[in-house]
C-alpha cells in the first residue's frame, strides 16, 4: 500500500511536469515546488488538493486538464487515508464529486458528495459541510421551478447553518448572497430583499473591502420591484464601492447600465444618458460588442426622449458600422431602435425598412420568447404614425395573444392604451372606451402592486434596522457586564483587607446601590416601552398622511386623464357649440383637480388655503384665454382655509363666474377689471363676490337674468352649501354668494 500511494504520488509529479512543460503557469509552478519540499502529511494532501483545483478551473470541461485535476485528487486521497487524515478524504472526495459532475458522470459524482458530507457531518467540519452543500445544489438547475425551489432548500437549510456554526461570517455572508440570488428568481422579492439586506449587514460588519456585488445585486432586485429610489441608492453605492478596490473590469459596464435605466424610468433622462455612456466607455474598451449594440440602442432611446433625434440616429449608424453583429438579439435591438428614430424624424421611408426587417428578425425568435416584446411597440406605433391602421390593428391583436401568453401585464396595458388610440381615430368610441377601461383597471392594479411592494420593502428596512440596534444594544450590554464584573474584582480585593465594620457598611451600601438600579432598570425599561409605542403611532399618522395625500394624487391624476380624454375628444368634434361645451368641462375639471393638487402638495391634508387657490384658479383662466394685456384681477382674499365639501362648490361657481366675465363682459378685446373678493362678514358668515366693469347682462331690469347651464351650475352649486346666492347685470355684471362656514 505504501509503495502504491508513493506512486501515485509521483505519477502526480510527472504529469504536471509535462504539462508545466507545454502550458507555462506560475501558480502551478509555486504549488509543485512546495509539495516537492513538502513531506508525506496533511499540508501535502491539502497541496495536492490545491493543484487538483488548478487544473480543474482551467479545463472548462476539457478532458487533458480534468485527467490532470482527477490524478491530483486520486493522489491526495490515496494519501489521507494512509494519514487516517478524514478532513483530506472528505475534500478529496468533494472534488472528485465536481469532477465527475463536470463529465455529466450524475450519478456516481452524486455518491461521492453524499460521501464527503457524511464524513463532515461525522467530524463537525462545518465549513467543509457548507461547502459540500452548496456543491451539492448545484445538481439542482435555475430554469426548472421544482428544481430552484430543492436548490434554495439545500442553500436556505443546510448549506446556511453549517456556515453559521463554522463562525465564518465572510463565508455566511456569501452564502445569503447566493441565496437571496436565487430567491429573487422565484419572483419573492421581499424575501430575496431580506436575505440580501442580512448578507450586507454582515459584510458590513466585518468591515468586507468588497460590496459591490451585494449593493449591484441589491439595486437589481429594486429596480425589478419598481422602487427606482432605492434601485439608485444601491447602484450608486456599487459604484462607489468597485471605485474603492479600483475595479475597472466589464462588471462596470453591468452596473452603469443598470443606473441609467433606472434614471430612464425616473425620467430624468439627461442623467440616464451619463450613465448609459460610462457604461458604453466601458464596453468599448473590453471589445464587447453584444453590449455595445445595446447601450447605443439605449442611448438612442434616451436621445429620443431628450428630443435629439438627429444625434439617435448619428449613435446607431456609428454602433451599426462599427460593430457588426450576427447575435439576433443584438440585430433585434438595433433594428428596433432605428425604426423609433427613423419614425421621429418622421423619414416613412427608412422607417418602412427597418420596420419589415424587424417583423423578420421576429419571427426567427421562439412564439413567445419575451424580447419578442422589444418587436411589438416600434412597429404598433409606426403603423399608427403612417395611418396604416388595418396593419396596426392586425398587429396588434397578435401581440395581445402573445403577452396574455407570457403573462406581462405592464405589456397588456400598454397594448390596451394602443387599441384606444387606433379605435379613437378610427371612430370606434365604443371599443376606444372598453380599452381605455381596461389600460386604466391594469394601471390600477400595477400600482397598487408596485406599492405593496414598496410597503413590504420599508417593513424589511425598518426590521433590518431594528435587529441593528438589537446587536448594539446587546454589544453595550455585554460591555457594562464586563465593566461591572471588572469592578466586582476590584471591590472583592479591597475587601479583604478591610475591617469587618467596613465591610457591613459597603453590604449596606451596595443594597441601597442594588436597590435604586433595579428602580432604574424599571423605570428604563417603562420609559422604552413608551418610546416604542411612541414610535409606533408616530409610523401609523406618517403611513395615514401619506395614504392621504397618495389618494389626493391618484385624484388629481384621474382629473387630468379625463382632461386628456376630453381634449382627445374635441379633436373629432365638429360643431363650435359642441368644442364650447368640452373647453367649458375642461375648465371645470382643472378647478377641482388644483384642490386635490393643493391638498396632497400641502402639510394640511383636510383644508384648502382659499388665498393660493384663488390665485392659482384665476392665472390659470387667464393664461387659458390668454387675456393678460386686457383683463387685470382685483383680489382680495382673505386668509381663509375651506374644507373639501365647500372648496369644491366654491371653486366650480369661482370657475363658472370668471369664464362668463372673461368670454363676454369684455366684447372686441376692451379693457377691464375683474374683482374677487371672500370675507367674512360675521365670526361665522362668509362673503364672495366676484364682479367685472364689463357690458353687463341686461339692460331692462326687469327682464330675468338669462338661465344657461354655468347659471343652473352656480344656483344649484350655492344650494349645496346653504348659501344665499345672487347677481345683477347694471353697470357690469356682480355675483355675491354668502354661506355659513363652522370650519
Amino acid at each position: 500500500m505504501r509503495r502504491q500511494i508513493k506512486y501515485v504520488f509521483m505519477l502526480a509529479v510527472l504529469i504536471y511536469s509535462a504539462v508545466a512543460a507545454q502550458q507555462p503557469d506560475h501558480s502551478a509552478d509555486g504549488l509543485l515546488l512546495q509539495l516537492k519540499k513538502s513531506k508525506e502529511d496533511t499540508v501535502s494532501v491539502n497541496l495536492l488538493l490545491q493543484l487538483s483545483e488548478h487544473y480543474f478551473k482551467k479545463a472548462s470541461g476539457g478532458t487533458k486538464y480534468l485527467d490532470s485535476a482527477l490524478v491530483y485528487e486520486h493522489a491526495a486521497e490515496q494519501l489521507s487515508k494512509k494519514l487516517n487524515y478524514p478532513k483530506g478524504i472528505g475534500n478529496s472526495y468533494e472534488q472528485l464529486s465536481k469532477i465527475l459532475h463536470v463529465q455529466n458522470n450524475t450519478a456516481q459524482a452524486r455518491q461521492f458528495a453524499d460521501k464527503a458530507i457524511e464524513i463532515f457531518k461525522a467530524h463537525n467540519f462545518f465549513l467543509e459541510l457548507g461547502y459540500a452543500y452548496y456543491d451539492l445544489s448545484g445538481y439542482y438547475s435555475i430554469n426548472n421551478a421544482d428544481e430552484l425551489t430543492e436548490r434554495i432548500r439545500i442553500v436556505e437549510e443546510l448549506s446556511f447553518p453549517a456556515f453559521q456554526k463554522s463562525g465564518s461570517t465572510l463565508k455566511e455572508a456569501d452564502i445569503l448572497k447566493e441565496l437571496g440570488d436565487l430567491v429573487q428568481l422565484t419572483g419573492n422579492y421581499s424575501k430575496a430583499l431580506s436575505v440580501l439586506h442580512r448578507s450586507l449587514q454582515l459584510y458590513q460588519s466585518i468591515k468586507h473591502p468588497n460590496l459591490e456585488d451585494i449593493c449591484d445585486l441589491l439595486g437589481t432586485v429594486y429596480s425589478v420591484t419598481g422602487n427606482n429610489e432605492q434601485a439608485l441608492k444601491y447602484g450608486l453605492l456599487a459604484v462607489k464601492a468597485a471605485a474603492s478596490i479600483n475595479d475597472t473590469t466589464i462588471q462596470l459596464a453591468t452596473i452603469f447600465n443598470r443606473i441609467g435605466s433606472t434614471y430612464s424610468r425616473m425620467k430624468k433622462y439627461n442623467a440616464a444618458y451619463d450613465y448609459f455612456q460610462k457604461a458604453l466607455y466601458v464596453a468599448k474598451k473590453y471589445n464587447s460588442t453584444e453590449t455595445i449594440v445595446l447601450l447605443s440602442s439605449k442611448i438612442s432611446r434616451t436621445l429620443i426622449a431628450l428630443n435629439k433625434p438627429q444625434e439617435a440616429l448619428e449613435i446607431l449608424q456609428e454602433a451599426q458600422q462599427k460593430y457588426p453583429s450576427k447575435d439576433i438579439y443584438s440585430q433585434l435591438y438595433l433594428t428596433a431602435s432605428f425604426l423609433i428614430t427613423y419614425k421621429e424624424l418622421r423619414q416613412y421611408q427608412q422607417a418602412q425598412k427597418y420596420c419589415d426587417q424587424l417583423l423578420a428578425i421576429s419571427k426567427r425568435l421562439d412564439k413567445y420568447e419575451p424580447d419578442q416584446s422589444e418587436a411589438q411597440y416600434p412597429v404598433t406605433e409606426f403603423y399608427l404614425a403612417t395611418h396604416q391602421y388595418e396593419l396596426a390593428r392586425k398587429h396588434l391583436a397578435g401581440t395581445d395573444t402573445f403577452y396574455k401568453a407570457i403573462q406581462s401585464p405592464l405589456e397588456l396595458n400598454h397594448n390596451h392604451y394602443l387599441w384606444f388610440k387606433l379605435d379613437s381615430i378610427q371612430g370606434n368610441y365604443l371599443g376606444a372606451i372598453t380599452h381605455y377601461q381596461l389600460y386604466k383597471m391594469l394601471s390600477d392594479s400595477l400600482l397598487n402592486e408596485t406599492t405593496s411592494n414598496h410597503i413590504e420593502q420599508l417593513q424589511i428596512a425598518f426590521e433590518t434596522q431594528k435587529k441593528d440596534q438589537d446587536i448594539k444594544m446587546l454589544e453595550n450590554a455585554s460591555k457594562l457586564q464586563q465593566n461591572k464584573l471588572s469592578q466586582a474584582n476590584q471591590t472583592r480585593n479591597w475587601v479583604i483587607g478591610a475591617v469587618i465594620l467596613l465591610l457591613i457598611i459597603i453590604g449596606l451600601q451596595a443594597n441601597n446601590s442594588w436597590i435604586r438600579q433595579q428602580a432604574n432598570k424599571k423605570l428604563k425599561a417603562q420609559q422604552k416601552e413608551i418610546e416604542k409605542k411612541n414610535l409606533a403611532l408616530q409610523h401609523l399618522v406618517t403611513e395615514k398622511e401619506w395614504l392621504i395625500k397618495e389618494i389626493h394624487h391618484r385624484v388629481k391624476n384621474n382629473f387630468h386623464t379625463v382632461s386628456g380624454l376630453l381634449a382627445t375628444q374635441s379633436q373629432y368634434l365638429k360643431t363650435d357649440e359642441a368644442i364650447e361645451a368640452v373647453s367649458e368641462s375642461h375648465h371645470r375639471i382643472q378647478a377641482m383637480s388644483l384642490i386635490h393638487q393643493k391638498l396632497y402638495q400641502s402639510e394640511n391634508l383636510s383644508a384648502i388655503y382659499m388665498p393660493d387657490y384663488v390665485y392659482e384658479l384665476a392665472d390659470y383662466l387667464r393664461d387659458s384665454f390668454n387675456i393678460r394685456k386686457s383683463v387685470q384681477f382685483n383680489l382680495q382674499i382673505e386668509p381663509i382655509a375651506l374644507n373639501l365639501s365647500h372648496s369644491i362648490p366654491l371653486g366650480l361657481i369661482l370657475n363658472e363666474a370668471i369664464t362668463n366675465s372673461i368670454k363676454y363682459a369684455f366684447p372686441g378685446n376692451k379693457n377691464g377689471t375683474i374683482n374677487i373678493s371672500l370675507k367674512y362678514k360675521s365670526e361665522r358668515n362668509l362673503l364672495l363676490t366676484i364682479s367685472d366693469d364689463g357690458v353687463g347682462l341686461r339692460q331692462d331690469p326687469a327682464t330675468p337674468v338669462p338661465q344657461s347651464m354655468g347659471m343652473k351650475l352656480m344656483y344649484g352649486l350655492s344650494e349645496d352649501i346653504d348659501g344665499k346666492f345672487s347677481i345683477s347685470g347694471y353697470n357690469g355684471t356682480a355675483i355675491s354668494l354668502e354661506f355659513i362656514y363652522d370650519g
